[in-house]
């Protein structure tokens, strides 16, 4: 092994104190931020059915930072409990914690609570049934689980329902196609709605069931030309960065074990749609992007954890300094915010 990659294992990858040195840095590079950027307001609309109950609570800018900078751990730890709870990375490493806690601390739109939070936990908490169901009986019940999750998500942002088709290519992959599991997954998210639908009823606001379905019509494709180049370089950014680690990521797992397979496989697949679904979007929020970014954290984590080619360990100290770049740029407000 290359004295690079063993520094990198033993500083960064298996040191003992490296989660509490990063979340210490990760928590002053969001305070720096915020105590000179201002919090972007919302900007989008609200699509969900909760939000509108909970979102006077974080009203208040300190209070809305601190809820988004714990939701943030939150995330950080529920992709980590997920390696840690599947064994899907064999070796030790605390990456799939820090890799969420820096790409999550470099933008100020982070720094504010939005229903997208809400909405990634509940979606990573539906992988935990769908990997639990690899080559199980009763596969069904697990599919109910993972439609309660991706229903409640859908609650606080309706574009979660765009995944439940999505999910079902997750649980073919996990225990083959099974009818049952199929209808158990369908009339999970159903039940969910209905209750909704219930409520609405009750109170005699129908329109309100059925306002955010029609964002799912609101389409934005046409207007991404409008974008100033600045934006336009980002953008090319962004779909380069989770190009090029999907690719990574694609020649790592081709040898490790088939739930880890699978699992990877799964969720390059969700990351492919989620980037067309936030082209497709664009004007009606980020969500896409942020639950993208969420999984493409675990593929970093993953790849750097298994690469034991130097090449690949500096490319990443490099990414790395990009990244503190773009913190620097939007610390001293030098890029236009997207």
């Amino acid at each position: 092994m290359h004295y690079a990659v063993r520094i990198f294992r033993n500083t960064v990858v298996e040191a003992r104190f490296s989660s509490l040195v990063v979340s210490l840095c990760v928590i002053a590079m969001r305070l720096g931020l915020f105590s000179v950027s201002e919090i972007p307001s919302a900007g989008f609309p609200d699509t969900g059915y909760l939000w509108r109950f909970c979102e006077h609570w974080f009203s208040d800018p300190t209070i809305s930072f601190i809820a988004a900078t714990l939701s943030v751990f939150l995330i950080a730890w529920m992709i980590a409990r997920l390696n840690s709870r599947f064994s899907l990375i064999r070796n030790r490493t605390h990456l799939p914690f820090i890799v969420p806690l820096i790409l999550f601390s470099v933008h100020p739109y982070f720094l504010r609570m939005t229903p997208d939070y809400i909405s990634i936990f509940f979606i990573l908490c539906a992988l935990f049934p769908l990997l639990s169901s690899f080559h199980r009986d009763e596969t069904y019940l697990y599919s109910a689980q993972s439609g309660v999750f991706l229903a409640i998500a859908s609650l606080f942002q309706i574009y979660s329902l765009l995944l439940v088709p999505l999910w079902w290519r997750g649980e073919a992959s996990m225990h083959g196609v099974h009818l049952r599991s199929f209808l158990s997954s369908f009339f999970a998210v159903l039940l969910v709605f209905w209750s909704v639908f219930s409520v609405c009823f009750f109170f005699d606001d129908l329109p309100a069931f059925t306002a955010p379905f029609s964002y799912l019509a609101l389409f934005s494709l046409p207007d991404l030309p409008a974008f100033s180049p600045g934006h336009w370089v980002l953008v090319i950014a962004v779909g380069l960065f989770f190009g090029v680690y999907m690719f990574l990521s694609i020649k790592t797992y081709i040898r490790d074990k088939v739930l880890t397979l699978s699992a990877i496989q799964f969720m390059i697949y969700l990351l492919i749609f989620l980037l067309l679904f936030q082209m497709v979007y664009w004007s009606q929020g980020v969500f896409f992007l942020s639950l993208g970014i969420a999984l493409l954290s675990y593929l970093i984590a993953y790849f750097y954890t298994l690469t034991t080619s130097k090449v690949n360990i500096y490319a990443g100290y490099f990414v790395f300094l990009l990244l503190i770049g773009y913190y620097v740029l939007n610390y001293f407000s030098l890029f236009p915010a997207v």
